[in-house]
């Protein structure tokens, strides 16, 4: 008697045998030999192909759908940026200019006293001002020199200062206006180039000057704090507004550049657990470590790099 075990292996049997019939009429002989009737898997000896990616080019669909309806109603984005970087309204502020200008006409009265009285104290106070520097300009000429110095030095480092501000907050994200970021809520286009990796069997979308947020990258030495890395075969997609880039399972030629900003410990976790009516319970904490990495650029495979698409939209500085 044949088992239920038989007459599944058979029929399993029959149907590779129909498939690798069908194969057989569509692909050459020497790409045939690879396969095995009994096997699931590959008997040829041959190293495995690359890894290969599929190639979507939706560009004509985008500029269609912006030159269209939904275009349209990314053009309200600037409607929901208008006036998020004016300064606040102050309702008294014309009430001070109103005082100022009645103050100005009562004090023209009395113009004529007051240009003497002020030319008189004007006087008396450049005398006493040039016999005061008379006797202290021999005490301080060298004292001078060198604080002129050190003053001249602390402006150059103010003046640096002032004329690059810092490009990130203090959550490491960008310092974008108001009126860029209520663009970006209302679904305006920020360009550039964006990717998936897996670090640590996560997969992470991020665009340039993300942080990702990973396990604990080891060992120390090697990503260590302030130290530049370059992803190239964890990279599962890369893609633009025009084009986009899908491994199968990995991209091919696509690279990712890397900082290792920090290295810290996640927030605590609290494990607390009570057994009922048993006059028992515990809490313990759990804080992960973590490793910041800050995406510094991406690039798609060679022949990819120079298509066209949306330029990154730049963070404006006040």
């Amino acid at each position: 008697m044949i088992s239920a075990t038989s007459k599944l292996m058979a029929s399993s049997l029959s149907r590779r045998r129909l498939l690798l019939q069908r194969l057989s009429r569509a692909l050459p002989q020497e790409e045939l030999s690879i396969f095995s009737i009994t096997a699931r898997r590959s008997l040829s000896t041959q190293p495995e192909a690359a890894s290969s990616f599929a190639v979507v080019d939706h560009s004509a669909a985008y500029e269609e759908a912006m030159k269209g309806r939904h275009g349209g109603q990314l053009d309200l984005a600037e409607l929901d940026a208008f006036g998020k970087d004016d300064p606040l309204f102050d309702p008294f502020v014309e009430l001070e200019l109103d005082s100022l200008d009645l103050g100005y006409e009562e004090e023209t009265e009395d113009e004529d006293y007051d240009d003497e009285e002020d030319a008189r104290i004007e006087n008396k106070n450049n005398v006493e001002e040039a016999e005061f520097r008379e006797i202290a300009a021999d005490d301080v000429e060298e004292d001078d020199d060198d604080d002129d110095e050190v003053d001249q030095e602390d402006e150059e480092v103010d003046d640096d200062e002032e004329d690059e501000p810092d490009m990130y907050r203090n959550d490491g994200s960008l310092r974008y206006k108001k009126s860029q970021i209520a663009k970006f809520a209302a679904g305006a286009p920020a360009g550039g180039i964006f990717g998936v990796v897996e670090l640590s069997g996560t997969q992470h979308k991020v665009t340039i000057d993300d942080v990702i947020v990973t396990e604990k990258l080891k060992p120390l030495s090697h990503y260590a704090v302030g130290t530049v890395h370059t992803f190239k075969d964890n990279i599962l997609l890369v893609g633009s507004t025009h084009q986009t880039l899908v491994g199968m399972p990995l991209v091919n030629g696509a690279e990712m550049d890397v900082m290792v900003e920090e290295i810290t410990q996640d927030a605590k976790v609290i494990i607390f657990k009570k057994r009922r009516k048993k006059n028992s319970q515990r809490k313990n904490g759990f804080r992960r470590d973590v490793t910041l990495l800050r995406v510094l650029d991406i690039r798609m495979p060679e022949g990819y790099d120079e298509h066209v698409h949306e330029p990154r939209v730049q963070p404006e500085t006040y």
